[in-house]
């Protein structure tokens, strides 16, 4: 690969412009789909006007609508971009869909591992033969199957190709930002970046509430602390991006610091008092309640089982944060 990365005429590799487009369509119409999926849950909240409850429904439902409304703008960004054939498309459809892969499967266990109780709570309630509830399972699971593991899997299969990777570079000349960070760390970067948004979201919406070693701080020390927070992670996104080592250091201590706070405070504060604080809505806890899942969930064993997993990813990425060659590298 030269300077402006063009592959060279005497490298072969198959032309996968086809596939390029195909793919492209797919990720529009997936785009389409979650921008339809907003005025339905505009319409849901309208016809569930009642009680005084909506106010609290409409203000939850805020990160929720701004989520797809993010999905759908990126959606068809990536797919008009690898349409184009074009290198960033690539790269971060490829990055997006691993991470889509890895929270798919985990969502799945947990569906087939929490979710069973209410299922059987439903059967109870609705008085429904077992076979009919086994069949709703094996449905759901199959449906939430398609969505989160194969169509993120089959993303990954076709954009990891070499031949999908030489065929952008020689499509698309030119340097573009996300070949200059390997694709693990920008992977860390688009995390840290969401998070930094995910929590300027959800303040309004769920409340100002912080666990802190134990306790819940609420009113502006929460609100200060989840400021400060916000702006550490889109700060730690952008050092992450350009390989900072400081940036990757401050990665480890801040997660390394979420999971001892939040394995200290849940182990003393139940996750009811701190889905009130959060102004949940009653009628939803209500229903997680009575299918038994709280009781099932261990949050410090599950929040300390997810920071050691995101601090050994960190740990993995670390070796691109000092070699001499990473401005360079290209996955």
């Amino acid at each position: 690969m030269n300077e402006q990365g063009q592959t060279p005429p005497s490298v072969q590799f198959k032309d996968r412009t086809v596939g390029l487009v195909v793919f492209g369509v797919l990720q529009i119409l997936i785009g389409a789909f979650c921008a339809l999926a907003i005025p339905l849950m505009l319409l849901s909240l309208w016809l569930g006007q009642a009680g005084g409850a909506a106010a609290v429904n409409a203000r939850t439902m805020i990160p929720v609508i701004a989520q797809y409304a993010l999905a759908a703008v990126i959606a068809v960004w990536l797919g008009i971009g690898s349409i184009l054939a074009r290198r960033w498309a690539r790269a971060l459809t490829l990055v997006l869909a691993w991470i889509g892969l890895i929270c798919g499967v985990l969502g799945l266990l947990f569906f087939f591992v929490f979710m069973g109780d209410m299922y059987q709570q439903l059967a109870q309630e609705q008085k429904m033969p077992p076979q009919a509830v086994v069949v709703m399972q094996v449905v759901t699971g199959a449906v939430l199957g398609c969505i989160y593991v194969f169509l993120p899997g089959i993303f990954i299969l076709f954009y990891r190709s070499k031949h999908v990777w030489a065929t952008c570079r020689f499509k698309d000349p030119q340097v573009r930002w996300t070949d200059k960070c390997p694709l693990p760390v920008l992977a860390v970067s688009l995390l840290l970046g969401f998070g930094a948004c995910s929590v300027i979201l959800c303040a309004p919406a769920y409340g100002a509430v912080f666990p802190w070693f134990g306790v819940l701080l609420e009113g502006p020390a929460a609100l200060s602390l989840l400021l400060v927070d916000a702006l550490l992670l889109a700060c730690l996104a952008w050092g992450t991006y350009k390989l900072k080592k400081w940036a990757w250091l401050g990665t480890i201590a801040l997660m390394a610091l979420w999971g001892v706070s939040a394995i200290v405070t849940f182990s003393r504060v139940s996750i009811r008092v701190l889905y009130e604080k959060m102004s949940f809505p009653e009628e939803q806890f209500e229903i997680i309640e009575k299918s038994g899942l709280l009781e099932k969930m261990n949050m410090p064993w599950m929040m300390g089982i997810f920071c050691a997993a995101y601090l050994a990813y960190l740990l993995y990425v670390g070796r691109y944060f000092f070699s001499s060659t990473a401005q360079q590298h290209v996955s």
